[in-house]
């Protein structure tokens, strides 16, 4: 985490056997105050239920690093993929009305022209889908693209994918002939008086929301969404998600053999999210949550990732306690040990399946003070005798990386440095050194670490057109001229759009004067498009026409004819 790590929501509701006596504030805040000030968190809210109540809920800390308003337990945040639960209880709603089938082909109720060209799409079913067996990745390669292929044949294992619920929400919506937000906010928020939540977001949240922060801490912008994505768009507070597992540890809204069905192993999960071969022993999933075995009981839980929100739950059905947090913060799953450990006690090899690193890992703590102490001061803890890094490749690549988004260049090219000092024939650090020289202004550099990288992986298609793009001679006169005045100090400046794939290392332009220019070789049409100045996307100024994609970016229209 950063200087300023992000402001966490945290929604504890404690599962312990046996249980233990009241917590009071006396017996909390001394924890959550430890837990923030070691992992340098500057707010979080917490509510415990316990015997299917709620016992407890206060806020601690700021909305934003640098605000003054608190954090309460009624703050909005992202719920990222704890959307997907509450998605799910409404369509079993609908299974138990015989209006949708768990085990019929949902081709049958609406056909997906996404992925009308693999005839395997139309063996997923509903409960393929909860149980995440679709088939289909996580999310699509390029997010703006109407193509979606499948991973794997639908019901064969587990595959985590937000793209599977875009599905189902797809053939409720047209099943039902109502928006998924106006649907779930009939059949479970107005319910449950979850009086703060949406899948889109309202104007009354903007009175007290929670911004998300960088991995450094830094408060970037929050995405209010006007589209609902059951996959991770939901807004609620900590109060309202406590009422919704309330209704699932109480049986509310649902039958009770549906709620069996819901909390009943589905498929099998591999011991390491993405892992394939070996599965867990403790691990399943049913429709909706994770199910969790443990010498200490069974437990159904989920885990969601925005980015810059995260959040976590686990609960017993049988004790009627659960813990749950959300954090708008980067590093807000290297909590979950902690947090679980601390309020639940007991192995959960949930939190190893989904790997975080603990925010006292070393490579956590390298990334949290790598800006207060400069990059040599960070890393010295973690030099061998020789002055070599013993942090690993890919974590330290990271922290380059993110670096790198900032526009923190010298920094970033110098934790590259110490990466390929001790890990010379990686293509991976090289690449990275090459990307940082890049976006420092320095072509010619990057070439240079670009072909070493290749010289390692001799196949790699990313390699190759970089190169190649780069050392081509610019385009001349005969295509579509695009021009972006001003920006004299940007040192890497492109062009991203659906002519390109939205690649925004593929197209550079090239300052000429008091203006960077390029020329697309492009079929007559209609596409979107947006310039990338040193990492920053911007509309085109010079060209007032717009359009709004479905996850609510606006962007450039060109039309060629």
């Amino acid at each position: 985490m950063k200087r300023f790590a992000s402001c966490l929501l945290l929604l504890l509701v404690v599962v312990q056997r046996p249980v233990q006596a009241q917590l009071t504030p006396r017996q909390i805040d001394p924890v959550i105050t430890r837990i923030m000030d070691s992992a340098n968190v500057p707010g979080l809210s917490i509510a415990i239920i316990r015997n299917g109540k709620l016992a407890y809920s206060k806020g601690y800390g700021r909305t934003k690093a640098d605000s003054t308003q608190p954090v309460t337990s009624t703050t909005i945040f992202d719920a990222a993929s704890l959307s997907k639960p509450v998605f799910a209880y409404a369509v079993l709603q609908l299974v138990e009305e015989g209006r949708i089938e768990l085990d019929k082909p949902l081709y049958e109720y609406m056909p997906y022209p996404d992925v009308a060209a693999d005839e395997r799409y139309k063996r997923i079913t509903a409960r393929m889908v909860l149980s995440h067996r679709s088939g289909f990745p996580n999310w699509r390669r390029n997010r703006r693209s109407k193509e979606l292929t499948i991973s794997f044949n639908p019901g064969e294992r587990f595959g985590y994918s937000g793209e599977g619920f875009v599905y189902l929400q797809k053939v409720v919506e047209t099943i039902t002939g109502k928006p998924i937000n106006e649907l779930i906010t009939e059949r479970v928020f107005k319910p449950l008086q979850m009086t703060s939540s949406s899948y889109v977001w309202q104007p009354a949240f903007d009175a007290n929301f929670a911004q998300p922060h960088s991995n450094f801490g830094q408060p970037e912008t929050k995405n209010k969404p006007n589209q609902a994505n059951v996959a991770y768009s939901l807004q609620t507070t900590a109060d309202d998600y406590a009422k919704f597992i309330l209704a699932v540890l109480n049986g509310k809204g649902l039958k009770t053999t549906t709620i069996d069905q819901m909390l009943s192993p589905q498929s099998r999960l591999p011991k390491q999210y993405g892992g394939t071969d070996t599965l867990s022993a403790a691990l399943r999933w049913g429709l909706g949550f994770g199910l969790e075995q443990t010498p200490a009981g069974d437990y159904f839980w989920h885990w969601g990732d925005n980015g810059t929100f995260k959040c976590y739950v686990t609960a017993s059905r049988t004790d009627k306690n659960a813990v749950v947090y959300f954090a708008n913060g980067y590093n807000g799953l290297g909590l979950i040990s902690a947090l679980v450990n601390r309020f639940v006690g007991g192995e959960h090899p949930a939190v190893a399946f989904l790997g975080y690193n603990a925010y006292d890992d070393k490579h956590s703590l390298f990334a949290r003070y790598v800006l207060d102490k400069g990059v040599p001061a960070a890393i010295k803890p973690y030099l061998d005798a020789n002055g070599t890094s013993t942090l690993a490749e890919d974590k330290l690549n990271w922290v380059g990386d993110q670096l790198v988004s900032l526009g923190r260049m010298t920094d970033a090219r110098e934790v590259f440095r110490y990466n390929l000092a001790a890990y010379p024939k990686s293509a991976n650090a090289l690449a990275s050194y090459a990307y940082a020289s890049l976006y420092a202004g320095n072509p010619s550099e990057a070439v240079t670490y670009f072909r070493k990288a290749l010289e390692q992986k001799p196949d790699n298609d990313r390699l190759k057109k970089l190169v190649a793009q780069l050392t081509a001679a610019p385009a001349g006169q005969g295509g579509t001229r695009l021009v972006l005045k001003g920006y004299p100090a940007a040192k890497l400046v492109t062009v991203a759009g659906s002519f390109n794939d939205w690649d925004d290392l593929h197209t550079f332009l090239i300052r000429k004067g008091d203006v960077w220019e390029c020329y697309l070789d492009v079929k007559p049409g209609s596409y979107t498009y947006k310039f990338v100045v040193d990492g920053k996307w911007i509309t085109d100024p010079a060209n007032s026409t717009t359009q709004q994609d479905e996850s609510g970016n606006v962007n450039s229209l060109l039309t060629i004819k």
